[in-house]
């Protein structure tokens, strides 16, 4: 088909298709995949309250995910190195599929 002949029937007729469209997909709840940022923020409000000084953005996100932040952290704090902590993540990210 020569240009001239597609530009002759330029614009397509509204029944025509020509590129693919957008398919109505069902509406997803986003509940399961939103994190509870509200437990995840009472974590970390029990460990401010507990270390009482700044705490960088690691710490931030490692001591939110605290099982027992009441108790998880001990009366000693946390010692870089020795100290086990106890988590509970939300998602862990693996390299494949078979967590390898």
């Amino acid at each position: 088909m020569s240009i001239r002949a597609i530009l002759r029937r330029w614009p397509p007729s509204p029944l025509s298709r020509s590129l693919a469209t957008y398919a109505s997909a069902p509406e997803k709840p986003c509940s399961s995949i939103t994190p509870p940022y509200a437990a995840l923020l009472d974590n970390l409000a029990k460990v401010r309250k507990r270390l009482n000084r700044p705490l960088t953005l690691a710490e931030k996100i490692l001591y939110s995910h605290l099982y027992d932040p009441e108790n998880g952290i001990g009366s000693g704090g946390i010692q870089r190195g020795t100290t086990y902590l106890q988590l509970q993540p939300e998602r862990v990210a693996m390299q494949d599929a078979s967590a390898q």
